[in-house]
Order: C-alpha cells, then sequence, then structure tokens
C-alpha cells in the first residue's frame, strides 16, 4: 500500500489542508518478480472511500487508531482521510464550507493527483461518530456520487445530542456556528431523516452501512431511527449492532466490515 501525505491550499476553505490517501500497489516482494509496466499499470483506476473522523480528532486519526491500511490493501481500495474540525462537515452558518469541500474540491484534488475512478459505484464515503452524521449527510445530498455510505455509530441527531453530550461534560460543538443553533437542525436540509424522506423516490439510491454498539447508550437510538427512516424508504440497508462502545476498537471493526462490503 502507497500512504501519501497531501498538503494542498484548498480555494473552498480559503488555507492550506492536509489530507492522507492510501492507494493500492502491489506487495513489496512480489515487485522482484514483474516488469516497471505491471508494478505501475497505466490506465488503472481505483475504487475510493472518503473516510471521516469524529470529533477531536483529525486526518490522522483513522491510520493512528485503525488497521484500515491492512484491510484496504486486502481488497485494492483507496482511502481518501481528509480533515473536517468539529464542523459536522456542514457549511457553517458563521464558519467554513466543509461540505463544499468533502463533496466538490476533495474530489477535483484527489482524481487529478492520483489515479482514482470517477464511476459512482466506485466511490464510497463512510465515517464515525461526527464523521458518521458527515457521511450520510454527504451521501443524501449527493446521492449521485456515491455507491454507498457507512455510518458507524453516528452522531446522527445533533438535536438529540447537544444534551446528551452536556450532561457528560462535553460541550465541544459550536452548534450556533454551525447551524445556528442545534434546534434548527431537526426539520432543515441537516435534518437526515428529512434528506433520507426526499430520496424515498430515487431510483439509483446510495446503498446504507449502518453500525451502532448496544453499548453506544447516546447514539444507538438515534442511528436505529435512521436505519428505520432509510427501510421506509427504500433504501437497501445492511445494519450492525451486537457488543461495542463508542470508541476506536468498535470502528476498527466497522471499516474492515465496511470495506468488505462494499468490495464482494
Amino acid at each position: 500500500m502507497i500512504f501519501c501525505q497531501c498538503n494542498f491550499f484548498s480555494k473552498v476553505l480559503k488555507n492550506h489542508v492536509n489530507v492522507n490517501v492510501l492507494l493500492p500497489s502491489m506487495p513489496d516482494n512480489e515487485c522482484f518478480f514483474h516488469e516497471y509496466n505491471e508494478i505501475y499499470p497505466e490506465n488503472k483506476k481505483y475504487k475510493t472511500i472518503y473516510l471521516l473522523h469524529g470529533a477531536l480528532e483529525d486526518y490522522s486519526g483513522w491510520i493512528r487508531h485503525t488497521a484500515v491500511e491492512r484491510y484496504a490493501e486486502e481488497k485494492e481500495i483507496a482511502v481518501v482521510m481528509p480533515s473536517g474540525q468539529n464542523g459536522f462537515y456542514s457549511n457553517a452558518v458563521a464558519g467554513l464550507d466543509y461540505f463544499d469541500f468533502i463533496t466538490g474540491e476533495l474530489p477535483l484534488f484527489v482524481r487529478h493527483t492520483f489515479p482514482l475512478s470517477e464511476k459512482r459505484g466506485d466511490n464510497y464515503i463512510a465515517g464515525a461518530s461526527m464523521g458518521g452524521y458527515g457521511a450520510v449527510k454527504c451521501s443524501l445530498k449527493c446521492p449521485e456520487q456515491y455507491g454507498a455510505f457507512g455510518d458507524f455509530s453516528g452522531a446522527v441527531d445533533p438535536e438529540k445530542l447537544e444534551p446528551l453530550m452536556a450532561v457528560m461534560g462535553f460541550e465541544i460543538f459550536c452548534y450556533d456556528l454551525i447551524f445556528g443553533g442545534a434546534e434548527k437542525v431537526t426539520g432543515s436540509q441537516d435534518d437526515l431523516y428529512v434528506l433520507a424522506e426526499q430520496l424515498k423516490s430515487l431510483e439509483k439510491k446510495p446503498e446504507a452501512f449502518i453500525a451502532c454498539g448496544l453499548e453506544d447508550t447516546n447514539n444507538y437510538a438515534m442511528n436505529a431511527r435512521l436505519r428505520d427512516t432509510l427501510y421506509k424508504n427504500n433504501f437497501k440497508v445492511h445494519f450492525e449492532d451486537g457488543q461495542g462502545k463508542h470508541d476506536w476498537e468498535y470502528w476498527d471493526t466497522c471499516i474492515r466490515n465496511f470495506i468488505n462490503y462494499v468490495v464482494r
């Protein structure tokens, strides 16, 4: 696997950004027995997962905390890991336009730089916690771009989550700057349940992969509700729960299972 650490100027975010990219390659030992044109094939385009981190993390989180490189290598799929700060991967009311960056500029940059497929069926987006919200939102608002999305313990209902986080002492999200207030999400175009209902009649929908551990008491109910909402609106849904907390140990299993689900 090729591990690339990229830094480039984002027109959308108006500053330099860091992105980690994993690219499939021939295993090291096999290179001794192949010619250059076999090691570096021309015109090969790779399937791609855009993998989003949760709150308090950045573009390095998935590499540091999981075996995503090994899982991706086994299935020969590229992985793009950007940063989204604590902004719910949304165009903030008063802040940066992370939604436009993730769905617009980032794919243009990585496809310009690396041999990645542009086909809808070869592109997927996934994330954990806040990244789960971002993955679902990007996919439901841009269903023509992704063949499937992965929601791992997603913070998929910000209004319900706000008081739960406050009780825990984690008042880390500036909901007023992102959404104009957490209460403004429900019923709006930031509401994932609303977005799912709007796609009921869409013929080509992204497939949904949702996973949330039974021990994740804050997020389990909202993810089960999202699962049910997607089912009702004619989405193909794969749902996993079982033993698991809101942590990297569980999300390591999630990304392994998601990669196996989309590359089969």
